[in-house]
């Protein structure tokens, strides 16, 4: 039993998924944070150990390694407001049965960002930009369907 403890602690996934509703709230004032360029509000809904992911691919900008910190996400967000094309518009979606951010410029789906969530606070960030990735994602949003 020890040796089971000690390898279930060492693990940094949570062990059961947050209800619902906390996580929506949380992806909802994130999204409501970001647009007003709260980085106070986006600070109180982050982890200190966030770690934000990006896949572009290697076709589309993105960080070619994960970002890990509140701090450093902070930064790496005020980096990537300043370079959002003007017009590009972002709504709350259902990917993989959870509440997620979907990201458009002129009707191109730009990115999908889903969040995990853990001990009241966004703990990871993952945003897909590949095209590759995307094109199936926007299929099933023009079908009306769920991502999943």
């Amino acid at each position: 039993m020890y040796g089971r403890a000690v390898r279930r602690l060492e693990r940094s996934e949570a062990r059961f998924a947050p209800p619902e509703e906390q996580r929506r709230r949380l992806v909802e004032s994130f999204v409501a944070a970001a647009r007003e360029g709260d980085l106070a509000g986006l600070e109180r809904l982050l982890a200190e150990d966030v770690v934000w992911w990006s896949d572009g691919g290697g076709r589309v900008s993105a960080a070619r390694r994960p970002v890990v910190g509140r701090d450093a996400v902070l930064r790496f967000l005020a980096g990537v407001a300043r370079r959002t094309e003007e017009g590009t518009e972002a709504a709350l979606a259902e990917v993989n049965g959870a509440p997620a951010l979907v990201s458009r410029l002129r009707g191109t789906l730009l990115a999908v960002t889903t969040f995990e969530v853990r001990g009241g606070a966004i703990s990871g960030v993952r945003v897909v930009m590949n095209p590759d990735k995307l094109a199936f994602a926007n299929r099933q949003l023009a079908a009306g369907s769920p991502l999943e």
